[in-house]
């Protein structure tokens, strides 16, 4: 295709697209308030952990936490993954924090006592990638305890 009519071809596309794209955006103006952005991250209380009757921080995030599957093998914390459809791409494993602090092992959430727990955070993976990093895209866990906040 010669030059010619290959910018005749783009400038006829943009003749055409400009004033749509325009007119899709007029309505947005300078210093316009936001809609508030939904989060989808939820926080379990320490009176909730209470009520409960948990014993021990996994005890605790199988009692409160939603949308969190926790497999258990012979007795013990084995794995935690994201409830609905998986990635063929991504891994489903829910990271996990415990006082800013990566646990690669979930069987440590077994030696964590219920009562010493302030809070727990979860993020779904938007959340968590947003403010963690691409590791964190099945979501995030972040348990607060009392000792940690010292």
């Amino acid at each position: 295709m010669p030059a010619r009519s290959m910018f005749r071809l783009v400038h006829c596309t943009l003749a055409l697209v400009g004033p749509v794209a325009w007119a899709g955006c007029a309505g947005a103006t300078a210093g316009s308030a936001a809609a508030p952005v939904p989060s989808s991250s939820s926080l379990v209380t320490q009176e909730t952990i209470a009520a409960s009757g948990a014993k021990t921080a996994w005890d605790a995030l199988k009692r409160t936490v939603p949308y969190v599957r926790l497999r258990e093998s012979k007795g013990r914390p084995a794995r935690m993954t994201r409830r609905g459809p998986a990635s063929i791409y991504l891994d489903d494993q829910v990271r996990l924090m415990v006082d800013n602090v990566r646990v690669y092992d979930v069987q440590v959430l077994d030696q964590i006592p219920a009562s010493d727990i302030v809070t727990i955070e979860v993020l779904s993976g938007l959340d968590a990638t947003t403010r963690y990093g691409g590791a964190s895209t099945a979501g995030l866990i972040i348990i607060h305890t009392r000792t940690g906040s010292q």
